[in-house]
């Protein structure tokens, strides 16, 4: 019987489980989840493109997108197309990898002074 995976993020930690689970688990079949229609998040999105050593690792990705057993399944919103209740019952495992959509508070002093932004505001510019 084969493995079956749901990876809920398409972002750098989404695909390196979904690497690493063609490595550890053969046979396995993967299905990288994402809201948006583009694989890769932030290495897409967040990064200039003068960071070419940084972009490059979009090339591992594609390659882990291609091997037998994993697809990509884009524009899918977890809680609207399909609940998680339903993806654990398709699935042997679920992994949870969507990162952080908003910024959370430290807590420190000076976190509210004028010019400090949090790095989802700061990669959103």
């Amino acid at each position: 019987m084969t493995a079956s995976f749901a990876i809920i993020g398409a972002g750098p930690s989404g695909l390196y489980a979904a690497d690493a689970l063609t490595r550890k688990v053969p046979g396995a079949r993967i299905d990288v989840i994402d809201r948006l229609p583009t694989p890769f998040g932030l290495v897409r999105g967040g990064v200039a493109p003068d960071h070419q050593g940084t972009k490059a690792i979009s090339r591992q990705f594609s390659r882990t997108l291609g091997k037998e057993g994993v697809r990509f399944l884009g524009n899918v919103a977890v809680g609207d197309a399909a609940s998680f209740e339903e993806l654990k019952q398709l699935y042997d495992a679920v992994i949870i990898a969507s990162g952080a959509e908003v910024d959370r508070r430290l807590g420190i002093a000076g976190e509210d002074l004028d010019g400090v932004y949090g790095s989802g505001a700061f990669v959103g510019w």
